[in-house]
């Protein structure tokens, strides 16, 4: 078993390395030393995805798809997703972890095919909810059922709620965890705790990611902005004789 500390206060992921593909870890070296506990520095940090990487239409807004933007229980369950369909020669790429609400807000004025849930509504606004994607020849393969029940299992196996199992909407990319806790309790500010010890500082964790949460909520309120003060813009000047 390798042991590797994570987050903030070295919450502990254990991956079975006869199953588990390799990932970088030079992020969680020596992190206590790399200035990362000011929010303002590391949200830039985070991975982010632009609209039609993936082959589909995601909105105007970035998608945050780092792990690191996750709950640590649930980021370490994500990770082993990722290495245990490798191991099954199955490649996944992270498509969506934390989302702001204003992205979600986004979301739900696309339509319902997007999303029937609005800003705060969604498990992805509290860090909970993770959308990936199979990856195959270079190409992201979103339609093969057979592909994605593979990875659910798996995901199923790891404790890991799958949207793969519902009916509408059908979300086979949707990963979730909230170890019983409602929404409405998560609005309120109760998250889930894992039932073992491997995370004892969970607490000062989460409070750090709180505090980046907020951030990225600001920041992507003001490109929200941005945007529509654009649109009114071109929207005026086509009107103009």
């Amino acid at each position: 078993m390798l042991i590797t500390h994570m987050g903030w206060c070295q919450s502990t992921l254990r991956i079975d390395t006869k199953a588990a593909a390799p990932f970088d870890t030079t992020f969680f070296s020596n992190i206590n030393t790399q200035g990362l506990y000011d929010s303002q520095l590391y949200w830039q940090n985070w991975l982010i995805r632009k609209n039609f990487e993936f082959e589909k239409n995601r909105g105007e807004l970035s998608m945050i798809a780092d792990l690191k933007a996750l709950h640590p229980y649930f980021r370490d369950k994500m990770f082993l997703l990722i290495a245990k369909c490798k191991a099954k020669g199955i490649q996944i790429e992270v498509v969506e972890s934390f989302r702001t609400s204003t992205k979600q807000a986004e979301y739900f004025g696309m339509g319902r095919k997007y999303t029937r849930s609005a800003g705060g509504n969604s498990k992805h606004q509290y860090g909970l909810a993770c959308d990936v994607v199979p990856i195959v020849n270079g190409k992201p393969v979103w339609e093969n059922k057979a592909l994605w029940r593979k990875i659910g299992v798996e995901g199923e196996k790891l404790g890991l709620r799958w949207g793969g199992r519902w009916r509408h909407p059908y979300d086979p990319a949707h990963f979730e965890w909230t170890n019983g806790i409602t929404t409405q309790e998560l609005k309120a500010g109760i998250f889930p705790k894992p039932t073992h010890t491997n995370y004892p500082c969970l607490d000062e964790d989460m409070a750090m990611l709180k505090k980046v949460w907020q951030t990225w909520e600001k920041k992507q309120k003001e490109a929200w902005q941005q945007l529509q003060d654009k649109e009114k813009m071109v929207s005026a000047s086509s009107e103009i004789p």
